[in-house]
């Protein structure tokens, strides 16, 4: 007869190999100096911040607290940032990849020149991620505005990662970073 305590490791099993689908959109009004980006796990909503530009300062609202925010950062932060992000890199499936925009500058030939500018620059990029992510879908749509004055950006990112990827790139970074520290530039594989 089987015992059913045999469930408790493979529930942790299913949690580390379970990929976490996560999408992230995000909207950017220029004009208005706006922008705002929510973050989703599967179906729920996890953040949703909105930034704006006043002054040469950043506002970050999230959750009706309004806060100045100023980045700085060191160089042990930035090297952390840089490995983690080059660990996680293949270790991610893009699933989908969409922008949309509207430009519109008053004038019929610039926001024309715009338009197709922008798009032939948003097809040689997903040209590039095609190479290193085949099967992620991808699209782009940019509509011209000849009456009015907008740029007005949006888009979607949908990708998945396991949660063991990523606390094992999580420790990896973690122990590169130490290395660094101690002058041993040799990297772990």
């Amino acid at each position: 007869m089987e015992s059913l305590y045999f469930l408790i490791p493979l529930f942790f099993v299913m949690v580390f190999v379970v990929p976490l689908s996560m999408r992230i959109k995000f909207a950017c009004d220029i004009n208005k100096n706006q922008t705002i980006i929510s973050a989703f796990l599967w179906k729920l909503k996890l953040i949703t911040i909105r930034l704006y530009i006043k002054d040469n300062k950043i506002y970050l609202i999230t959750k009706h607290k309004k806060k100045e925010i100023e980045i700085k950062l060191s160089i042990k932060e930035i090297y952390f940032v840089e490995s983690i992000g080059e660990n996680l890199k293949d270790k991610t499936t893009l699933r989908k990849l969409a922008f949309w925009g509207k430009i519109g500058l008053i004038d019929a030939k610039d926001t024309a020149l715009s338009t197709g500018s922008l798009l032939v620059a948003l097809k040689c990029i997903f040209a590039y991620i095609k190479n290193y992510k085949p099967t992620c879908s991808m699209s782009a749509n940019i509509t011209p505005i000849y009456d009015d004055s907008v740029l007005l950006f949006c888009g979607y990112l949908s990708f998945s990662i396991t949660l063991f990827d990523l606390l094992f790139s999580l420790i990896i970074s973690l122990f590169s970073l130490r290395r660094k520290a101690y002058g041993k530039q040799s990297k772990l594989s």
